[in-house]
């Protein structure tokens, strides 16, 4: 890491800590007041967090695109930016915050242990298709996220049901169980259609590098798991009436495979020709 990389990284990192703190309190205390200076507070720390990734970007001319660590950094960044549209646009989806920001904490936490040492960019990582694939890939990731978390409040809530205390309740007071059905559906098709995108401009890419669309790579393959698991989400809505608690569940069990694709493959599968060596 570079020094201001540093800084910034880990102050990110404790002021998303405070602020996912601050959420859990809100929650359970049923104290809605704080929610909007938490905002603010997530605010803060995406704008020390770019900080991190300007910094690294100076730090080594190029942007951080590859290796664990730099996955955890563009990764939380877009499911922090992600977060905060939404609630901008509405203020009820703020809530959505209590699962997004651990899980930002949690990837990034997890890429500063892998290898954050600076390096300059590997020639077969210059490319303009591998701009597109990375963007739509992390576009992807941030949707899904928001789905997992909109499964989280969900269940939640239908949980405060459940136990008698939904009227007493007005935590989700904004948020029906018909519109959190809804935005899990939305948000699992604007990801499923950046995921194609994505997987499109990687082939592309593939193509120019090595000679081939798709040749079975560990990461390719996990990637193809992912998108076709959310397909079959789609399905199982629109065919078979997936909705509700099944529906939930099934979109934060299916974000794991987004997660393995993402951080799991270059520790499970060191062959795989998608962990780049810098030169």
């Amino acid at each position: 890491m570079a020094y201001y990389e540093a800084i910034c990284f880990w102050l990110s990192l404790v002021i998303y800590a405070l602020a996912a703190g601050g959420y859990i309190y809100a929650l359970v205390f049923r104290n809605e007041k704080v929610v909007p200076k938490l905002l603010v507070l997530i605010g803060i720390g995406l704008a020390v967090h770019t900080g991190a990734v300007a910094a690294r970007y100076f730090a080594q001319g190029h942007f951080p695109w590859s290796t664990d660590y730099e996955n955890g950094l563009m990764g939380g960044w877009f499911i922090i930016a992600s977060t905060l549209f939404v609630a901008w646009r509405q203020k009820s989806l703020r809530v959505f915050a209590v699962a997004t920001v651990p899980t930002t904490m949690l990837i990034m936490g997890y890429g500063v242990m892998r290898n954050p040492t600076l390096a300059p960019m590997a020639a077969t990582l210059k490319s303009f298709w591998l701009a597109i694939h990375v963007f739509f890939a992390w576009l992807s990731f941030g949707a899904y996220v928001l789905a997992m978390a909109a499964g989280v409040i969900y269940l939640l809530k239908e949980r405060a049901a459940a136990r008698g205390t939904a009227s007493a309740d007005d935590r989700f007071a904004d948020l029906s169980p018909e519109r959190l059905d809804d935005l899990m559906f939305k948000y699992l098709v604007f990801g499923f259609i950046t995921n194609a995108i994505m997987i499109a401009a990687g082939s592309i890419w593939a193509k120019d590098l090595w000679g081939a669309y798709w040749s079975w790579d560990p990461v390719e393959t996990w990637s193809l798991i992912s998108w076709l698991m959310y397909g079959a989400a789609i399905h199982l809505r629109v065919t078979m009436g997936w909705r509700g608690t099944r529906f939930s569940w099934l979109m934060i069990g299916a974000l794991l495979t987004v997660i393995i694709n993402f951080f799991g493959v270059s520790i499970l599968m060191k062959s795989s020709v998608h962990v780049f060596k810098m030169s």
